[in-house]
């Protein structure tokens, strides 16, 4: 199955959520990754959904039932070939022998480093899903102690926007 990523913008509540996540529970639609966000100055919500579903013909479906619930304002499909990006903090407790290797990948995929102790040393990236895929197997061999990872977030480059939002109910909502 092909994973297709959704962005969401849906007007004013608290049951928002809620409504969205319930069209996602057929047994053929795989929800791979969820996002909700709802800016302090908006009452707009902006959820992203990373979905695996069979055929093209039932994403569209998906599509679909999105658009009829009542606070949906406008469904985007984002391209496969869109800007795609993840978060991976990494807590690894290495020899000392490893610290210079370490830092060396960590300067080379161009992470942070947030904390270096005798402890522990904790490195965080922000990158493409395959890029922090391959951050984390470069540092398997340096004693991983602990991986946290964010859902998998799309920019809008490249979209094909599948429900138009009159401007007059744009307004409403910002």
């Amino acid at each position: 199955m092909q994973e297709h990523l959704l962005a969401v913008v849906a007007g004013p509540g608290s049951d928002v959520p809620a409504r969205v996540t319930g069209l996602l529970l057929p047994s053929d639609v795989d929800i791979v990754g969820m996002q909700f966000s709802h800016p302090p100055d908006s009452q707009l919500w902006w959820i992203q959904l990373a979905v695996r579903v069979p055929s093209p013909d039932r994403l569209e479906l998906l599509t679909k039932r999105l658009n009829r619930l009542v606070a949906v304002l406008r469904v985007v499909t984002l391209e496969p070939g869109g800007h795609r990006r993840q978060s991976v903090y990494v807590k690894l407790r290495p020899d000392t022998a490893d610290l210079a290797q370490v830092g060396e990948l960590a300067r080379w995929f161009h992470a942070e480093t947030l904390e270096l102790s005798a402890a522990a040393v904790v490195l965080h990236l922000t990158a493409a899903p395959d890029q922090c895929a391959a951050f984390v197997a470069m540092l398997r061999p340096h004693g991983i102690a602990e991986v946290v990872t964010s859902a998998v977030s799309g920019v809008r480059t490249g979209a094909r926007l599948t429900h138009r939002v009159p401007p007059s109910a744009a307004r409403t909502y910002s």
